[in-house]
Parts: C-alpha cells; sequence; structure tokens
C-alpha cells in the first residue's frame, strides 16, 4: 500500500512539473529595432535613419561628413 501511494505522489510531481515547464514563458527582451536604414552621401556605409544627420533627401554618418560633403565648403 505504501508503494502505491509514493507512486501516487511521484506521478502528481511530474504532472505538476511538466505543466510548469510547458507554461508560456514571458517574452525576451527585445533587441532594439533601428527601422529604416539609409545610405551616407559621402562614404557610403549603411546606418539606422534615426541616428543618421540629413540634409535635404541625404543622409549622413556623422556631422563631420555632412560638413565634409557640403559643396558650400568646396
Amino acid at each position: 500500500m505504501r508503494f502505491i501511494a509514493i507512486l501516487i505522489a511521484l506521478a502528481i510531481i511530474v504532472a505538476v512539473v511538466k505543466r510548469l515547464w510547458r507554461s508560456p514563458r514571458p517574452p525576451a527582451a527585445r533587441t532594439k529595432e533601428f527601422g529604416r536604414m539609409v545610405k551616407c552621401a559621402h562614404c557610403g556605409i549603411y546606418i539606422p535613419e534615426q541616428e543618421a544627420v540629413h540634409r535635404g533627401e541625404d543622409y549622413y554618418c556623422s556631422r563631420d561628413h555632412l560638413d565634409a560633403h557640403d559643396p558650400a565648403h568646396s
């Protein structure tokens, strides 16, 4: 009789552990979404649009490249 009680207890423990294991887990932390990538008009690398410096329709990876590509400075 004791053996049957132990088997029932083990079966309950296994069922509970399985249910906890299968429960939905919270989603993993999402990485930062960069959105649209744009090309630097000076050096050609691609950067996230929100980090780019732009003038008109041209995008630049840094203020230095904006100034270097500025026709007024030529």
